[in-house]
């Protein structure tokens, strides 16, 4: 078998694809109503949201009116076969793995990076604004925090364009971003959520202190407190900040999470150009800091 396993995996799509689909069809084939219920009933990739389809009607149009500076794009279902794997230091059993060359989306920001690489292969000197909202699916084992599920509501941004001089274009980026996440913090809590308490936690890899400490300079007007805390994953191109909010439980949840990557730079080979990208969990508004019925 390792050796059949090895011919398949040197193929490309094209050539395994009719052998997926024939071994999916015979499958579906043995399955009976009572085995799909059974699997509908146990299987928490299937289930439904926890959540009320309203609330996130109406949270989903607060994250696209805070955002009203990034074109709002809907993006597949589905995405490359590697979306996550092939840029970032992570391992595809992280995403759920598809047939035809794809994979469910398990990061939008991972996707909207392929439309800002295809975008500004078109015109280098373009800055691309790009959000999304996208109900991701996860594989890896759930974190440890009330609200957690294997497909959850996920708000993201990214910013895309060539280098500026003093780190420009990742200053103003972060900036426009995280004034983004306050717009819809004070818009959630008109619905009845409660978000006190909001700081930022800033980490830097060594060799990226000077964009660090040029960022934690122009976060000063945002009126946040900047916390610094230890470097961060490889995942991330040098700097991260998390968004975190106090909880009405007391907890601090980091709720969003900005950081600068160099997937752009990789896929168009380009290394003058910068990513800058946020993920907000937009699920956890309801679930951990509703307040009054918001949920």
């Amino acid at each position: 078998m390792p050796r059949e396993l090895d011919a398949l995996g040197d193929a490309p799509p094209s050539q395994t694809t009719p052998v997926l689909l024939e071994l999916a069809r015979k499958q579906a084939a043995r399955r009976r109503p009572a085995d799909l219920l059974a699997q509908w009933v146990r299987d928490a990739y299937v289930a439904p949201s926890m959540l009320d389809g309203r609330t996130m009607h109406a949270l989903d149009g607060l994250a696209l009116e805070a955002a009203e500076g990034f074109e709002a794009l809907v993006l597949s279902p589905v995405a490359p076969l590697g979306s996550c794997s092939v840029v970032a230091p992570t391992s595809q059993d992280r995403t759920l793995s598809a047939n035809r060359g794809t994979e469910v989306v398990a990061d939008p920001t991972n996707v909207l990076a392929l439309e800002c690489a295809h975008r500004l292969r078109e015109d280098p000197t373009a800055v691309v604004r790009l959000c999304t909202l996208h109900q991701v699916m996860r594989c890896q084992p759930l974190p440890p925090f009330r609200g957690a599920s294997r497909h959850f509501r996920m708000f993201a941004m990214v910013q895309a364009g060539p280098a500026r001089a003093e780190d420009g274009f990742e200053i103003e980026a972060f900036g426009e971003q995280i004034a983004v996440m306050q717009r819809l913090c004070d818009r959630a809590e008109a619905l009845g959520h409660r978000l006190v308490d909001r700081a930022l936690t800033l980490r830097a890899a060594p060799g990226h202190e000077v964009l660090a400490g040029r960022l934690e300079t122009a976060l000063r007007s945002t009126g946040l407190a900047v916390e610094r805390a230890e470097p961060p994953h490889a995942y991330y191109d040098g700097v991260r900040l998390s968004f975190d909010v106090r909880a009405p439980d007391g907890a601090v949840v980091p709720i969003g999470d900005v950081g600068r990557f160099d997937w752009v730079a990789q896929l168009t080979s380009n290394r003058r150009m910068r990513m800058i990208a946020t993920g907000f969990g937009l699920q956890l508004l309801p679930l951990r800091f509703a307040h009054d019925g918001a949920r």
